[in-house]
């Protein structure tokens, strides 16, 4: 048998060939992450949550944390009415505004403060209280954030 230099070229093609496919990795369809640099973490804190009002509620009594003694919505002729306002969120400022009404047409009381609210739970108080006896009826204390309705609580006199 002659063997000249095409066919060995030839052959020498075909094996190359082979060598290189049986080299070739496998596509898993899962690409190849190795020589992709680690991506940093961000650590960024996520932005404040705007400052919102969480609960509303009325009672008898306050503490010094800002908690009512004895949450109700019952009152007698010369109690003093405490509201809780909690809010949730974070501001430089804002404004709380109560508005306390009777029969729900006859204004009694309207006052408002400015908080500046820094964590997940802050508390704010209003309070009404009279040196005569309060007529027995129906009233609401609405509250507003910086101008919007946030809350309100119903409660009787008897």
């Amino acid at each position: 048998m002659k063997v000249n230099s095409r066919g060995i070229a030839s052959l020498a093609a075909v094996a190359l060939v082979l060598f290189a496919a049986g080299c070739k990795k496998k596509d898993t369809g899962v690409p190849d992450t190795s020589a992709m640099a680690p991506v940093a973490a961000d650590t960024t804190p996520p932005p404040a949550a705007p400052v919102h009002v969480t609960d509303v509620s009325t009672g008898k009594g306050l503490t010094p944390d800002k908690n009512l003694v004895t949450p109700t919505t019952e009152f007698g002729v010369r109690d003093t009415i405490y509201t809780v306002v909690k809010t949730e969120g974070t501001a430089t400022t804002a404004k709380l505004d109560a508005k306390w009404t009777y029969n729900g047409k006859q204004t009694v009381n309207e006052s408002s403060q400015n908080i500046a609210p820094t964590g997940p739970e802050a508390r704010s108080e209003f309070h009404i209280q009279k040196k005569t006896p309060w007529p027995k009826g129906n009233y609401k204390v609405e509250v507003m954030l910086d101008g919007t309705s946030a809350g309100s609580k119903d409660f009787t006199i008897k």
